[in-house]
């Protein structure tokens, strides 16, 4: 009787449908329970398919299928979907703030955009919109796969989007959020919570942009657009200094690690008999990372960069590519590389030294030399070291020879 009751709970040929997985599974109600299942999943996705091309046909033409912030629709509206897969959010092409008195746009022009993340948020967007409503930029956070996207829309088509970023993702559920986006004459700098996020290009022009508006799954939102000098104004970790009797290695773990990337001010010149020493563990699957002397902190106007530590690591063994250069007016300078076995190996703990001689940088790991830097610049005007890369830091420290 129980089989009888479940067949009937079908009708026309989906009877026929389920009493025939039910006779090849040789009687199993969970094989019938899960066909059962899937199929009305597939009717349900059907649906809304066909609900949406029906409702919103232009924007589906024009959808692609890189930028789904305007295909996010929330199926408990349905009325044959059932209540134990409704969403508790709201929906995340819901305009929640619109700037349109948006001062002429130039270079230095800078939007922060502030605000709090719902508890229920998948995902939420920044638009800077044309009077077309094409969209010279779109910047797209997306909470349950942990990345951000970027992209534009030209009549309709979204670009290509852009999803790779060094910096690990920093917003969460309840929490507020704060994201500083900066005009310059090349492309858009973003920085997210007080940590230098990304860039992206230029692909329309930006001083025709005229309205900003923020959509999805947040609330309180605050803009304020102001004319910058520089960028991005953030706190700095004060590098210790330390005489050399003092200097010790101490073992910490991966949980005192600093925040990467790192961006840490020197109080003393770098100049003659001083050393920068690194502390820290290549990551388990490492690519490279780098370690710059720069003269401020800045990405706009862009720093110089009178040292730049490149070890790129290779496939086999210990042999690694340690690339050098500089940064200097603009423009990267003549590069230098070397191709050496050294002691960077995925997962260990590494010594990295930089000593500062009286015409190059030195540069030890381990305590033996890997690489030789002729100065390019006065070293007197260091002030800042910036570490980006697949390495986790636990010191960063000054030692003095005096």
């Amino acid at each position: 009787m129980a089989v009888f009751a479940y067949l009937l709970l079908s009708v026309g040929n989906e009877f026929f449908d389920v009493a025939n997985v039910f006779i090849r599974s040789g009687g199993s109600l969970a094989e019938c329970r899960d066909y059962w299942q899937c199929k009305r999943r597939d009717q349900l996705f059907r649906y809304y398919i066909d609900r949406y091309y029906n409702t919103r046909s232009e924007e589906a033409e024009a959808m692609s299928s890189e930028s789904l912030d305007s295909c996010d629709f929330a199926y408990q509206d349905s009325p044959t979907s059932p209540s134990s897969r409704s969403l508790d959010k709201s929906s995340a092409t819901e305009t929640v703030y619109t700037l349109e008195g948006i001062t002429e746009v130039s270079p230095g022009l800078s939007f922060v955009i502030s605000g709090s993340i719902l508890l229920t948020c998948e995902r939420f967007s920044i638009n800077f919109m044309l009077k077309n409503s094409d969209l010279a930029l779109h910047f797209n956070p997306r909470l349950p796969q942990n990345y951000i996207v970027r992209n534009c829309r030209v009549k309709g088509v979204w670009g290509k989007e852009e999803v790779a970023s060094p910096l690990s993702f920093n917003l969460h559920r309840g929490k507020q959020f704060k994201i500083q986006i900066l005009v310059t004459d090349e492309e858009f700098l973003m920085c997210v919570n007080g940590r230098h996020f990304n860039a992206f290009k230029h692909r329309l022009p930006y001083k025709k942009i005229c309205t900003l508006e923020v959509k999805g799954d947040v609330k309180d939102v605050l803009v304020e657009q102001v004319y910058v000098e520089c960028y991005p104004d953030i706190a700095l970790d004060n590098i210790q200094q330390i005489s050399k009797d003092a200097f010790r290695l101490e073992d910490k773990s991966d949980s005192n690690c600093k925040i990467m990337p790192y961006t840490g001010q020197l109080l003393e010149s770098f100049t003659n008999g001083k050393s920068l020493h690194i502390r820290g563990r290549v990551k388990l699957l490492p690519h490279s990372f780098y370690v710059n002397l720069q003269t401020n902190h800045f990405w706009w106007p862009h720093s110089n960069v009178l040292f730049h530590l490149n070890p790129r690591f290779g496939s086999v063994g210990g042999k690694h590519v340690i690339c050098r250069n500089s940064w200097i007016n603009g423009k990267w300078e003549r590069e230098e590389r070397s191709e050496n076995l050294t002691d960077f190996m995925p997962g260990k703990l590494f010594h990295l030294k930089i000593a500062c001689s009286d015409m190059s940088y030195q540069v030890y790991l381990n305590e033996m030399l890997i690489a030789e830097f002729i100065f390019r610049g006065d070293p007197r005007f260091v002030k800042s070291v910036y570490i980006q890369g697949d390495i986790k830091v636990f010191d960063v420290v000054l030692e003095s020879a005096y």
